[in-house]
């Protein structure tokens, strides 16, 4: 990457399967050779672990993969990668997805056996995501932003189909389509995706 440009945050959002991680890697590959990947996923299933070999295999084996240590996110971990970008030269920074890393956020909430929410634990869940993402765009804002860091950011939109017919669903839907609001307002770029096609829509 040249120093003299500026660097980018880029949005990629859309739905499974449409061409969205690939994008993001080609993207990164022509910004930089020195890049940085954090993979957000967690393997807890068979399909799970399939998904991560296929990303796995795709990627340059000259990247430098970076992942959260435990089971809980926090944005303390997400410091750590920054940090760590920032120490081994990285120039362009994928995360690849949002959507992973609020289920992690989520999932420790337990909603699994709960088919009402009630409105204090769903006021306790928004609280806990929106003070994670708005620490992760100030991350991503300053501490990256400013060291002429690009962050390349991978999303699903999931709003756009039917309401999810159990809590988890409705609260995961809910929330990923607000943390998509805030981060798709701070990105310079910002591209939807179907069927393999982008459309520039920021």
């Amino acid at each position: 990457m040249d120093n003299k440009e500026l660097a980018k945050i880029y949005y990629l959002t859309g739905g499974a399967r449409s061409g969205k991680s690939q994008y993001a890697e080609e993207l990164a590959g022509l910004i930089s050779k020195k890049v940085g990947y954090f993979a957000t996923g967690q393997v807890i299933d068979e399909e799970m672990k399939k998904r991560v070999e296929l990303h796995q295999k795709r990627r340059p084996k000259n990247w430098i993969t970076f992942e959260l240590d435990d089971n809980a996110v926090s944005i303390e971990g997400f410091k750590v990668i920054a940090e760590n970008a920032k120490k081994s030269g990285t120039e362009v920074l994928v995360i690849d997805c949002i959507t992973n890393l609020l289920f992690r956020l989520i999932y420790k909430f337990g909603l699994d056996d709960i088919e009402i929410l009630d409105n204090e634990l769903e006021q306790k869940i928004e609280d806990s995501v929106n003070d994670f993402f708005n620490n992760f765009i100030k991350v991503l804002k300053k501490e990256l932003k400013e060291q002429n860091m690009s962050v390349i950011l991978v999303t699903n939109e999931v709003g756009m189909g039917l309401v999810p017919s159990y809590s988890f669903g409705r609260v995961f839907r809910d929330m990923l389509g607000q943390v998509n609001k805030m981060i798709a307002g701070i990105a310079d770029e910002a591209y939807f995706f179907v069927s393999g096609l982008s459309m520039k829509i920021k």
